[in-house]
């Protein structure tokens, strides 16, 4: 807002029809950042989540590292991405990504000459890679998330601590010049009505 204001009744009303607006602004932002806080705040605890299931399945997958010392087949091409499908979502006025499935090459794997446990690997590592693009997609998601939080947060503050203060600040500063301008111009009628009547008295 301008420092300098053109004390007049066109300006004050201009003013005051700013400040419902402010006004009617202030509970909508309140409410996005609610919003935005407590999405936030759930794909904080999904990343946690699936950073559990990644850990516990690394200490379980620990056990086995004897057996899959002696492997006949290269692990890593059992879990080799095909592609990621997501859908998009808009979430308070954000458009996130949400994952639907994971597809995977064809793994080429010999039956008769592989070991029994081959079978629980590929399905362990393919399940450790849709638990880690899960986490990629929604670190994302939270950094749009926190992005649009913080614009919110900053509207919010804005309407708060600057617009609305200075606006209503305005409007009274105005309320008392046009009451002074009136008064003065009273006090100037009435002198002049003095004045008048004196003179029609000689």
């Amino acid at each position: 807002m301008a420092d300098k204001i053109l004390m007049n009744k066109n300006t004050l009303a201009a003013l005051k029809n700013e400040l419902k607006e402010y006004e009617a602004a202030l509970p909508v932002f309140e409410m996005k950042e609610q919003q935005l806080k407590e999405a936030v705040q759930n794909v904080e605890t999904s990343i946690r989540r699936l950073q559990k299931a990644i850990e516990a399945t690394n200490q379980q997958v620990q056990s086995w590292s004897s057996v899959m010392a002696e492997q006949t087949i290269d692990l890593s091409t059992l879990a080799n991405v095909k592609a990621v499908n997501t859908d998009q979502r808009e979430l308070t006025g954000v458009t996130i990504e949400v994952f639907r499935e994971l597809t995977f090459e064809d793994a080429e794997v010999d039956l008769f000459n592989t070991p029994l446990w081959i079978d629980t690997a590929m399905e362990v590592l393919r399940d450790q890679k849709t638990n880690r693009t899960l986490i990629d997609i929604e670190r994302k998601n939270l950094a749009l998330l926190q992005e649009e939080l913080a614009e919110a947060r900053r509207m919010k503050n804005a309407l708060k601590e600057v617009f609305i203060p200075e606006t209503k600040d305005n409007i009274r500063k105005i309320i008392i010049y046009l009451g002074d301008v009136e008064r003065l111009a009273i006090g100037c009628a009435k002198l002049v009505k003095k004045k008048k009547q004196e003179k029609s008295l000689l």
